[in-house]
């Protein structure tokens, strides 16, 4: 047996939680809430009060959303079934069960048929880039349409600019980590990338990939076109504005705008 001066010590890398990480560095829970309600309440005069969260990995909008008060219910659905256990373990158990109780989990594929139903679907951090086809975004859009109630609104985000159809990295730096990540083998011919996130830590260690897929970056248009030809009204576009000053971030409806290097928008498409 090694002794207690010659054991080795575990990194922090293999100490740490990648899903745990992921939500610190990539989540934006109360973000996204403040938007969605804002836009929801705006075009239908109430609250909603039942939202669908799809490629939801561990549901923490699902589980924040359902926080908001009694009459709030979510649904979580993705086919990560770790991601999910993970969910049930760190967000509804913490959350007590009265929270839980109001939040569903599904371990599904988005594009099979189910039978929930919302006041707001949200495919949100771009999640929907998993689905590379047209035909599979515009069966998956159709089943959107028919899993909202009506009057009710799908909230997408979307990511583009010169360096999204490119390959780049990026790093931003945590509270004891760091988020590594990496865009590359970008094919202009299909808009699809090799896509990953790592954490690198203090000690020099890494969770290198932590996560790993490839992704096709839709634009603007395809989008609008497969929402239409999904069933959908015209969607509104709300471009990402950041205050230089204070370093605030506001979502400012617009017809029309210059290119960046990096660009986010939220597309809100109603039925």
């Amino acid at each position: 047996m090694a002794s207690r001066s010659t054991a080795r010590k575990h990194t922090l890398a293999e100490q740490a939680d990648r899903f745990a990480l992921y939500q610190e560095a990539v989540n934006a829970p109360v973000d996204n809430i403040e938007f969605i309600e804002r836009v929801y309440s705006e075009m239908r005069g109430v609250k909603p009060k039942v939202l669908k969260e799809d490629f939801c990995g561990t549901a923490l909008l699902a589980t924040e959303w359902a926080k908001r008060g009694p009459q709030r219910r979510s649904i979580g659905v993705d086919l990560d079934a770790e991601a999910l256990a993970w969910a049930r373990r760190h967000n509804l158990g913490p959350a007590g069960p009265t929270i839980a109780s109001r939040i569903e989990l599904v371990h599904a594929n988005v594009l099979a048929p189910n039978e929930a139903r919302a006041n707001v679907v949200c495919a949100l951090n771009f999640s929907y880039f998993l689905l590379p086809s047209r035909q599979q975004l515009l069966a998956y859009f159709r089943n959107v349409r028919r899993s909202l109630r009506p009057r009710g609104l799908f909230v997408l985000d979307c990511i583009g600019g010169t360096e999204a159809v490119a390959d780049y990295h990026e790093r931003r730096e945590y509270d004891g980590f760091s988020y590594l990540w990496d865009h590359s083998e970008f094919n202009p011919l299909d808009h699809t990338a090799r896509c990953s996130i790592s954490f690198a830590f203090p000690d020099g260690s890494r969770i290198e990939p932590a996560f790993a897929y490839r992704w096709r970056v839709w634009t603007v248009p395809e989008l609008r076109d497969l929402l239409e030809e999904a069933g959908f009204a015209a969607p509104r576009v709300f471009w990402e504005y950041t205050d230089e000053e204070d370093g605030t971030t506001e979502y400012r409806e617009i017809a029309h705008e210059q290119n960046q290097e990096i660009w986010l928008t939220y597309l809100v498409a109603s039925t």
